[in-house]
């Protein structure tokens, strides 16, 4: 590599011809020279380019100040005439002049003082920047800021008026619980001493009538819809009361699996169901009561609504999600349900899909309630005589090694 410097291009010569009147007059600023008065007596051509006037229309004849719109002109001869008096200059004080057609062109204005012999004020000079994007930019800035203040100031409304609203919701649904637990904590007995009544009037009454039979059937039967009916109201309301009292902990679920089973069991010799679980994640943060009654109803309901004909298999399982989420998995493969018809009232309390299995209606939205007070999220798949799946998504720790099978997984009477 040499070591002699590189040789630099020729230099145009023309560069270094420019005149000094030239670079005045087609400066990208303007400048203007003004007696202590304001009169003009020399611009510069960007100046008068801009303003549109002649030379002849503006030296001697009109002041820098006249060149101003009138808020502009008050401002230079109250402010910027003294403090060039005082200190000898100004800078980017910021004017609008008027052009001739009538408009008017932003600039900001730099000025100094000179002074004769004698101290006294002699000459103005002053240099003009167009400042008409800056303005335009300037002018959105504020616009821009003046939106965000309003919707700052609408979601602040907005957010007192939600806050208001939630506690209202908040007093309302302790309200409606208080009045469903008082209701159906009342009508139990009654209705209850009906059914007792109702018992002993089968026992020791006769009834000739030929139609009384089925008469009887159908007071029976609309007898037990209603101790079913408040029997759902109070666990509703007793199991939300227990829950708002007790403290979430990391439940183990293989025991509750295992107790709800032995539970069904009876149910489970009548369809010859198995069960079939894998919990890849072995634990749910919840409260205890909310696991089991979770669990509890999607289980015995995979069985209630078994296709007729065909022995039911129910699959439990659990696995980590996206966002560090746990998802427990419930499968069966029973009568189905509707989504098209019935998706949207799916949660709703007392609705049934069935009516010709036996039930409350509670169920499913106890299993809805409860996930979604775990801050977690239900999704459901169904087909009509194939079966419905369950995922939740409830939260959890993001990263767990799936553990080996608790002992007596697949040796659970019931349970692959």
């Amino acid at each position: 590599m040499s070591d002699e410097p590189e040789e630099l291009p020729a230099l145009d010569l023309r560069l270094t011809e420019e005149s000094l009147e030239d670079l005045y007059e087609r400066a990208p600023c303007g400048y203007c020279s003004c007696l202590p008065d304001g009169t003009l007596v020399k611009l510069n051509q960007t100046l008068l380019n801009w303003l549109g006037y002649t030379r002849e229309e503006l030296v001697a004849r009109q002041g820098l100040q006249q060149l101003l719109t009138m808020g502009g002109r008050l401002h230079y001869e109250m402010h910027c005439v003294p403090r060039l008096l005082l200190h000898g200059e100004v800078r980017e004080l910021s004017y609008l002049l008027r052009r001739r057609d009538g408009s008017s062109l932003p600039v900001l204005l730099n000025a100094t003082l000179r002074r004769d012999a004698d101290g006294q004020p002699l000459l103005l000079r002053a240099t003009l920047f167009d400042i008409t994007e800056r303005r335009k930019y300037e002018q959105e800035l504020l616009r821009a800021r003046a939106q965000a203040e309003e919707q700052r100031e609408q979601l602040g409304r907005a957010n007192a008026l939600l806050t208001t609203r939630n506690e209202q919701l908040t007093r309302i649904n302790a309200d409606l619980d208080s009045f469903v637990y008082t209701a159906s904590h009342d009508l139990k007995q009654p209705v209850t001493n009906m059914a007792g009544i109702f018992e002993e009037l089968k026992r020791s009454a006769t009834f000739h009538d030929p139609e009384a039979q089925g008469m009887v059937a159908m007071f029976e039967k609309a007898l037990l819809q209603i101790l079913s009916t408040i029997d759902g109201l109070t666990q509703v309301v007793q199991q939300q009361r227990q829950l708002e009292e007790l403290p979430t902990e990391e439940v183990a679920l293989q025991p509750v699996v295992d107790e709800i089973v032995g539970s069904l069991s009876q149910r489970l010799g009548e369809h010859q169901a198995t069960f079939s679980v894998d919990l890849a994640v072995p634990t749910l943060r919840m409260t205890p009561a909310a696991v089991h009654s979770l669990l509890y109803n999607l289980l015995s309901n995979a069985l209630k609504y078994a296709q007729p004909g065909r022995p039911p298999l129910v699959r439990v399982s659990t696995a980590p999600a996206a966002g560090g989420e746990v998802l427990l998995r419930v499968q069966d493969n029973g009568r189905g349900i509707d989504l098209v018809r019935h998706g949207g009232e799916l949660f709703q309390l007392f609705r049934r899909f069935h009516p010709e299995v036996v039930g409350s209606g509670v169920g499913l939205y106890l299993v809805n309630r409860l996930v979604h007070q775990a801050g977690g999220r239900v999704e459901v798949d169904s087909l009509v005589g194939v079966g419905t799946t369950f995922r939740i998504y409830l939260p959890g720790e993001a990263a767990r090694e799936p553990g080996p099978a608790p002992a007596g997984a697949a040796t659970q009477p019931g349970q692959e």
